[in-house]
């Protein structure tokens, strides 16, 4: 056997190649003999002091383990530790290394499994399925051990990780073997453990990219590259899958799911609209009720965020305590349920607090949540409001809020919170929020406008970076606060027949018109709680495929009347194939007709549907925030698709909202 007397546990050779490099060029710059023959000799250093070529393998063998890391984070700490060793030396590099790495390892290690176990979608995929089968096989023994529900869930959680990848479903005792045998159920579906484990990765592999510094205004801000790469590729997997499905009822009737899509609420377009249409109905039922508007900004704790701003630059926060994104998130969420509580409280004692608005959730330039919000309340009301919201937003982690003496740092409670009333002099509510949501949808309207944090952040181009974040949290962006329900809105604007005229016809009405201040106020205001609201969903009771009771949307009631708006049942088909018809033969590859003669004589194009022009035309005009001309406008009744317009209705059809 061939005996190899060389080192082959080479820890330079174990180092990435950009840092390797700059290792290899000290070693040859720092001989004392000449560069041709540092190969050959080791020139020894002065007494107690080490040669190139040990420091350097001490360097090696040092921060070998700390790049144990993804490829994308082990790249971009390989390149990073390149430049600050070239710039500052061993210590720099080897603190910076260091520092990054372990943020990245403690974020990763919140996974049950090892990262590289679950670090492409098919390896998520077979340990979903993996998983799946072993709670199979451990159901069916404990059901030939006569095992009970209990006991099954707790043998199936003790081989399969149940509760670390799904804490929702932790076996407790106390509950009905209806529960544990949904959850049982849930177990040994391997789309289950699919969804649940990707879920996890991706926001652990995010909160690790943003731990190693990966998430900033000089690398990619509010999201790293990868997150946005990941949404891109789920994008196009998405528009394939449109392309090819359709859905059917059981007439048989079959319409495509792009343009499904396309004419819902996620298509990014109407998506907008309708949050326009809201929070400015918002705006028209304030200002007739005397109310006056005020913008609030809350932030985390100053622990949460991994940068913090000095001057016009961001640098690492040494306070940072290493969580990730969704700890801020529940950190903010906790305060407000907190002074939601505090309000609801304060309202059935006083009848006095009043609130009502939307809530937007976005992130700061290295990805740490924070939130905006627009609420109207009587002016009067504004101080208690502003008295509450601080209290509860100080109430935890309050040594950042005062100093050694206990005085108070001013900029620090400003950041914490800032509660301001909107000066219509300067502009409406929806102005001030118009950004907010344009900047987490579609950046429609920001053209030449940067992040207010940095000015090189442009905020058009960084769009997908906001996305790729709220995605990969799964944060819910925008909620609104005290309003009707949205989605008693949106089934109200399916109803085409006129009904008896009654509160539920004027809220139909007004729904199908787009007038949510009209809306907000037949349905009770301000006043009234959710509960109370006179026109409600009709449901009706089912079982979801878990065995678990559930309730179906059928319409909506209210005032006596009930409609039932989802009369079909629908199913998810494959699309069929189109099949060529003579029309189609005779057209030519640009869509043109083909000639008859050698000269083409027929050079128009083939007339659209009426029904899709009204389409496209509805679609432009959302898309410009416009209205629709008079003579579309019955026609656009009768096919609703999207959301009404913002601001303009037909002179012939306010009359109807005057009774």
């Amino acid at each position: 056997m061939k005996a190899y007397n060389q080192n082959t546990n080479n820890s330079l050779k174990a180092m990435p190649p950009a840092l390797r490099v700059e290792l290899a060029q000290y070693v040859v710059k720092s001989q004392r003999t000449s560069p041709e023959l540092c190969m050959v000799t080791d020139q020894r250093a002065d007494y107690a002091q080490q040669t190139p070529r040990e420091r350097v393998f001490e360097f090696a063998n040092r921060v070998r383990a700390q790049f144990k890391l993804p490829a994308d984070i082990k790249t971009y700490l390989d390149k990073a530790a390149a430049v600050r060793f070239r710039k500052y030396g061993f210590k720099r590099a080897i603190e910076f290394i260091e520092s990054r790495a372990q943020a990245a390892h403690a974020a990763l290690a919140v996974l049950p499994e090892p990262f590289w176990c679950v670090n492409t979608e098919y390896k998520c995929a077979r340990l979903a399925d993996e998983l799946a089968g072993r709670a199979r096989m451990h159901l069916d023994l404990a059901t030939k051990k006569g095992l009970s529900p209990l006991q099954a869930l707790e043998e199936i959680n003790e081989f399969t990780g149940l509760a670390l990848w799904m804490p929702q479903f932790e076996p407790s005792e106390g509950e009905d073997d209806e529960v544990y045998f949904s959850i049982i159920a849930r177990a040994i579906d391997d789309s289950v453990w699919k969804r649940s484990i990707q879920k996890q990765v991706i926001a652990a592999f995010e909160n690790a990219r943003r731990a190693a510094g990966m998430v900033s205004d000089n690398t990619s801000p509010y999201a790293s590259y990868s997150a946005c790469q990941w949404l891109k590729g789920r994008q196009i997997k998405q528009r394939e899958w449109l392309e090819m499905m359709a859905i059917e009822n059981e007439l048989g009737e079959q319409f495509n799911m792009e343009d499904i899509h396309q004419a819902s609420v996620a298509n990014p377009v109407n998506r907008r609209n309708e949050l326009m249409t809201r929070i400015a109905g918002c705006q028209e039922y304030a200002d007739e009720q005397g109310h006056v508007a005020v913008f609030v900004t809350m932030t985390a704790a100053g622990k949460y965020h991994r940068l913090k701003k000095r001057g016009k630059y961001w640098v690492e926060n040494p306070n940072w305590n290493g969580r990730g994104a969704q700890s801020a998130h529940h950190w903010l969420s906790l305060s407000w349920q907190r002074f939601r509580g505090a309000a609801d409280r304060e309202t059935k004692k006083r009848a006095r607090l009043t609130y009502y608005g939307m809530r937007v959730v976005e992130p700061h330039i290295d990805g740490t949540p924070h939130w905006h919000a627009v609420f109207f309340m009587p002016f009067e009301q504004v101080t208690q409001f502003t008295a509450m919201i601080q209290f509860y937003q100080f109430q935890r982690d309050r040594d950042e809020l005062f100093s050694d003496d206990g005085k108070p740092k001013t900029k620090a409670m400003q950041a914490r919170v800032k509660v301001e009333v909107i000066d219509r002099d300067k502009g409406d509510a929806v102005a001030y929020i118009a950004k907010y949501i344009s900047k987490n949808i579609d950046g429609y309207g920001l053209d030449g406008l940067s992040d207010l944090d940095s000015k090189k952040t442009k905020l058009l181009e960084v769009v997908n970076n906001v996305t790729a974040w709220a995605r990969s949290f799964n944060f819910r962006q925008f909620q609104f606060q005290k309003t009707p329900s949205v989605t008693v809105w949106r089934e109200l604007r399916r109803i085409e027949d006129e009904q008896e005229y009654s509160l539920f016809e004027k809220a139909r009405r007004a729904a199908d018109f787009g007038f949510f201040s009209a809306y907000f106020d037949y349905m009770g205001g301000h006043r009234v709680s959710q509960r109370e609201r006179p026109i409600e969903l009709h449901k009706e009771p089912t079982e979801n495929r878990y065995g678990e009771p559930s309730e179906k949307v059928t319409g909506v009631t209210g005032s006596g009347i009930t409609v039932f708006t989802h009369e079909h049942e629908w199913k998810m088909v494959k699309q069929d194939a189109p099949q060529p018809d003579a029309g189609a033969l005779a057209l030519s590859g640009d869509g043109h007709p083909r000639p008859w003669t050698s000269v083409n004589n027929c050079t128009q194009t083939p007339k659209e549907q009426r029904a899709a022009k009204i389409i496209d035309n509805a679609m432009l005009c959302l898309e410009l925030d416009g209205g629709y001309s008079v003579s579309d406008w019955d026609d656009l009744l009768d096919i609703k698709t999207g959301p009404a317009p913002l601001h303009w209705v037909p002179e012939q059809y306010r009359d109807e909202f005057t009774d």
